[in-house]
């Protein structure tokens, strides 16, 4: 068995990215006792998991997953995952209620963030922008806005601190508990009211196709966990990369389709989600290695997107690459089910800000520091501008 037993997480947190690569050269699938997980760092073996779930199960014991939402369609394999996901996937998509609030919707709601600092001439865009952007979007398309974007980030961040707690901290169980109890009686009672009143919310449809109660509440818990962190700390890698980069902000302001090219490009190289668990049904071999029967194993998509094998030049933000797509919404069956509203609220996010602000500049003595492994970003962003 490969033991790598100088990595904690508190390590990873802090600076993932060379220990990752070390890992990928010397141990690139490895047993770390800290975390009492295997980690698998390279992009063909990873995709190797996702393409077997026989052997890579998501049903795993125990599940960060299911302790901090309840059992969801991310600690199910096909077929069970295909029929949920199935049912709760049109909303998110283009010709959906996501699809009409993109268009619609999306661009105004993030002017009237921006005019709430605007006359300033400064501001930490993370916490008055990016965060208050990401968790109204998604609760618009859901039909939770009347709760307000800090009650909504809250109910994000108590549960992510639980899916994150590798090494079982009680006080972040606690917080992922009282989240997800607070957000689930919020759901139960919201449905209650679109049954007697539907509207075109998310929830609303959810009603209608045969899903039960609780896999709506429980699945809806999933995508506030998951689909505001990525978007927000998106967005705010986005503006970062711009304002450090005049190379790329000249591109994009030249070639408008460039944008599109920008995000999947910021995405891959910080992916602010960072991993996929899975349990090994069988001892099963991967890279040469034997994992065992019963372990749990994180595929590590943050490395994986950095993978010297897979990519040309993996840390360079690259608007002409052409190298396929990335996994910083996962890879096969699991892939995020709002990644593409996702990729709206980065790109438009980061487009109105500059164009509303078109002098914006990074404040030079607060230098932008990232953190966290399993959901990684800015732990702040202080602008400044002419006003």
């Amino acid at each position: 068995m490969t033991t790598v037993d100088d990595i904690d997480l508190a390590a990873l947190e802090h600076e993932p990215d060379p220990i990752l690569a070390r890992l990928r050269a010397d141990a690139p699938v490895c047993f770390v006792p800290s975390l009492d997980m295997w980690l698998v760092t390279r992009w063909d073996d990873v995709a190797e998991m996702e393409a077997h779930p026989e052997l890579f199960s998501a049903a795993t014991e125990p599940s960060f997953l299911a302790r901090a939402l309840g059992p969801n369609m991310l600690t199910t394999d096909p077929p069970e995952h295909t029929r949920v996901r199935d049912l709760l996937l049109p909303p998110l998509l283009p010709g959906g209620r996501a699809g009409a609030f993109a268009a619609d919707e999306l661009a105004p709601l993030a002017d009237q963030l921006i005019d709430t600092f605007a006359d300033r001439g400064h501001v930490e865009l993370m916490a008055d922008y990016a965060q208050p952007l990401a968790a109204l979007a998604l609760a618009t398309v859901l039909g939770l806005d009347a709760e307000g974007a800090d009650r909504v980030w809250a109910w994000c961040e108590g549960l992510c601190a639980d899916i994150a707690n590798f090494e079982n901290d009680p006080a972040r169980t606690a917080l992922g508990d009282a989240a997800r109890d607070e957000l689930g009686a919020v759901i139960d009672a919201r449905l209650g009211e679109l049954a007697a009143h539907p509207d075109r919310s998310a929830l609303a449809s959810y009603l209608g196709v045969g899903a039960s109660r609780d896999e709506i509440v429980n699945n809806v818990r999933l995508m506030i966990s998951g689909g505001i962190n990525e978007p927000r700390d998106g967005i705010g890698l986005v503006v970062w990369t711009l304002l450090s980069r005049p190379d790329l902000r000249a591109r994009v302001d030249a070639e408008p389709a460039a944008w599109r090219r920008l995000v999947e490009e910021v995405l891959r190289v910080f992916t602010p989600v960072g991993t996929v668990t899975r349990q090994t049904t069988a001892d099963v071999e991967l890279a040469g290695t034997t994992i065992p029967a019963g372990a749990l194993v994180a595929g590590v998509l943050r490395s994986v997107n950095l993978d010297e094998g897979h990519w040309t030049n993996p840390t360079e933000i690259d608007l002409d690459r052409h190298e396929g797509s990335h996994a910083a919404f996962a890879l096969g069956a699991h892939r995020c089910l709002g990644e593409w509203l996702g990729r709206q609220e980065v790109r438009v996010g980061a487009q109105r800000l500059l164009a509303r602000l078109p002098d914006v500049a990074l404040v030079d003595d607060r230098p932008v520091e990232l953190h966290g492994f399993e959901f990684r970003g800015p732990r702040a962003l202080h602008l400044r501008w002419p006003t």
